[in-house]
């Protein structure tokens, strides 16, 4: 009999075939001059959860254990093992740690690179498990899975709405500056929420508390956006068909801001302002009393949002971006 633990593919295919013609250990150890025992251990080894054993499978189990056994990057390499527990402290994502890397290498790292999924795999399935790194994430989430559906929303009618679908193309394919997303976040059991909008292009953010969801507090709340940048950087600006952007009318006809809306059910369409309502919410969960944050903590909130490089800016900053597009017309 040989002596050598590992099988192969061929060696595999045979083993599940003489199984399913329930052959017993013994009889397939002779036909392929293994030991019974090993037969044993490669059985209860690679079968997982399934009935059968599978030679395809087996392969795979073993190739995962080996890569395992190589070890994970952030676990062999303690400097840059540091800095990205570092960086996933302080509130970066793994993408923007990865990106960031690449973009602007660390002299202190020297040139050590890793990929935002590596990151991830880190977090959940290495060592980053017993560090509680996913407590720094922007969900927070225990456990990697897709995104849930959000609940339908009442239909509301909103006097002189247009259609998203009208938008111009140069909107969705976000060529030009001056165009916003702006949607409300809300908080559990009370009546103050947050009232957001976004530039599409530049990702650039403004918050306000609101004193409730209702379409008067909306309007101040983009008023004081609007006050807080340069005219030329409205254009446009999309609501969802919530009752808050009943009041776009008076926005349009005073700044001369074009409003469109959503299709029902279909807050998806303006998804800027969805996803940065999600790292709104890392800052200020649900359960946040809005009433105990002074306006200079919630501007300071907005800026380290602000400051936080992206993957779609080419990891800049929405404040980078934006200072950038100013410098430029100011010089055209």
């Amino acid at each position: 009999m040989q002596t050598k633990t590992h099988f192969t593919l061929y060696e595999r295919e045979k083993i599940e075939f003489y199984l399913r013609l329930k052959m017993s250990l013994r009889e397939i150890g002779r036909k392929l001059n293994r030991d019974h025992g090993a037969l044993s251990r490669e059985i209860r080894r690679n079968t997982g959860h399934r009935k059968r054993y599978s030679a395809v499978l087996a392969s795979r189990f073993e190739g995962e254990r080996r890569h395992r056994r190589k070890g994970r990057k952030l676990e062999k390499d303690w400097t840059l093992h540091d800095y990205v527990v570092g960086e996933l402290r302080t509130g970066r994502s793994p993408d923007v740690i990865a990106g960031r890397m690449k973009r602007n290498p660390r002299p202190a790292l020297q040139g050590k690179t890793v990929s935002h999924e590596s990151i991830y795999r880190y977090i959940y399935e290495g060592a980053g498990r017993w560090e509680g790194l996913y407590h720094h994430l922007r969900y927070k989430r225990r456990i990697r899975h897709k995104r849930y559906q959000r609940k339908p929303q009442e239909k509301v009618r909103i006097p002189e709405r247009i259609s998203i679908h009208a938008r111009p193309e140069e909107i969705e394919t976000r060529r030009t500056f001056g165009h916003w997303e702006s949607d409300t976040v809300i908080y559990v059991k009370q009546k103050p929420v947050i009232s957001v909008q976004i530039e599409r292009k530049a990702r650039l953010l403004r918050f306000h508390r609101a004193g409730n969801k209702t379409a008067e507090e909306t309007e101040t709340a983009i008023r004081k956006t609007i006050e807080s940048l340069p005219p030329q950087l409205f254009k446009t600006m999309t609501f969802d068909n919530g009752t808050e952007g009943a009041n776009h009318r008076v926005i349009r006809d005073e700044f001369g801001i074009d409003t469109y809306f959503c299709d029902t059910y279909s807050s998806w369409q303006k998804g800027s302002v969805e996803n940065i309502n999600g790292i709104i919410r890392r800052y200020l969960p649900k359960q946040k009393d809005l009433s105990v944050l002074s306006d200079r903590e919630i501007y300071e909130i907005q800026e380290r949002i602000n400051d936080t490089p992206r993957r779609c800016l080419q990891y800049l900053t929405p404040n980078e971006v934006i200072q950038q597009y100013l410098n430029e017309a100011v010089h055209c």
